[in-house]
């Protein structure tokens, strides 16, 4: 039978041969544009891996855009719901806390349909 040190050394060996948690990371919406027009969010999201618990982070001017999580029906139409929570600071961060589809707009008139919305799937 083997020592409980012997124990302990060879499970303290096998959980150092265990790979790391993934550990989140935060990602800067349309890289060194920001949440600007004129940005393809469709290309940006492109092959990125969006993990739960991973940040986006939405930098633009204000008063000129905002951000406005909706459903899919509200990013479709470029309509977010009375409720909604604005995001208005030009330096959000939303935490990406579950798995599912997130989407995003601008509710600043004619911005969303100009095609400052984004999507995301978290795994």
């Amino acid at each position: 039978m083997a020592s409980p040190w012997t124990l302990l050394v060879a499970a303290a060996m096998a959980a150092a041969l265990l790979p790391a948690p993934a550990s989140a990371k935060t990602y800067m919406v349309g890289d060194g544009a920001g949440w600007d027009t004129g940005v393809d969010y469709d290309a940006w999201a492109r092959g990125k891996k969006f993990k739960v618990g991973d940040t986006l982070v939405f930098r633009y001017s204000t008063p000129e855009h905002d951000v406005v999580q909706v459903d899919a029906r509200g990013f479709a139409e470029c309509v977010a719901p009375d409720n909604a929570v604005l995001l208005t600071s030009g330096n959000d961060h939303v935490v990406l806390g579950k798995a599912g589809r997130f989407f995003f707009i601008c509710d600043t008139e004619g911005e969303c349909s100009s095609g400052l919305k984004l999507t995301v799937n978290v795994h």
